[in-house]
């Protein structure tokens, strides 16, 4: 199966050591995925945006200990700085002001950021060999925030499945799931359906299984199945 122009370029950059990338795109397509596995030698820490997390979620808190104290905990961002590992920020559209604000320091260059602890006053820099990959599922990475995204050199669209996940699909399956349709559907169809079709099919046939998954699109899956539209 031919390697994708994204997915080649997205293992060129990294390869090439670049230390701040920006994955967009479509869901279900493997920007988290990749983030979190392609050339990931000094480790991995995942951050989660969402409309509710806090700046403690970022950089760390105080947690309870088992003798009624308390204790400070490195949040995923800290611990990436201090192991010189890759921290990938998920959904980075949804972060709050305050978490954006707070990921505008986290993400600078390696030479100029800083961190002070609030309370003991240390001062925290990025370790050598730290990165940071974002995701996104917005469509146009201008819409990020023009500050955070001038961290990141290169943007990269990520419009089609890695080869080696479509790869794990049912062959009959494999060409629609890699252009992310179903039949003449302009809309975008995320691998994670077709895992999940290809899955239930086994037990509760195709019929049942495209009206779980697809809705009212299982029809057009049906269809194209008996058609042969599907296959490779």
């Amino acid at each position: 199966m031919e390697i994708q122009r994204c997915w080649r370029d997205v293992s060129d950059v990294l390869d090439a050591g670049l230390d701040r990338l920006i994955l967009f795109g479509p869901p279900g397509t493997g920007k988290t995925y990749a983030a979190l596995h392609l050339a990931t030698h000094r480790g991995v820490e995942r951050l989660t945006c969402t409309d509710d997390i806090t700046s403690a979620e970022v950089t760390g808190s105080y947690t309870p200990t088992g003798d009624g104290g308390w204790r400070w905990s490195d949040g995923p961002a800290l611990r990436a700085w201090r192991a010189g590992a890759r921290l990938v920020v998920d959904e980075v559209d949804r972060a709050s002001g305050d978490v954006l604000s707070l990921l505008l320091a986290m993400t600078d260059s390696n030479g100029s950021a800083r961190w002070h602890h609030p309370i003991t006053g240390e001062c925290v820099t990025p370790s050598p060999g730290f990165s940071v990959v974002m995701t996104t599922n917005l469509d146009d990475v201008s819409l990020l925030p023009p500050a955070l995204a001038d961290r990141f050199p290169v943007a990269i669209r990520i419009d089609r499945p890695h080869h080696d996940a479509v790869a794990r699909l049912s062959p009959d399956l494999r060409e629609s799931a890699l252009n992310g349709v179903i039949g003449d559907s302009s809309r975008h169809v995320s691998l994670r359906r077709f895992y999940a079709f290809d899955q239930l099919r086994a037990s509760l046939g195709q019929t049942q299984a495209a009206r779980l998954v697809f809705g009212e699109r299982g029809p057009d899956v049906i269809d194209a199945l008996m058609i042969g539209r599907l296959s490779p």
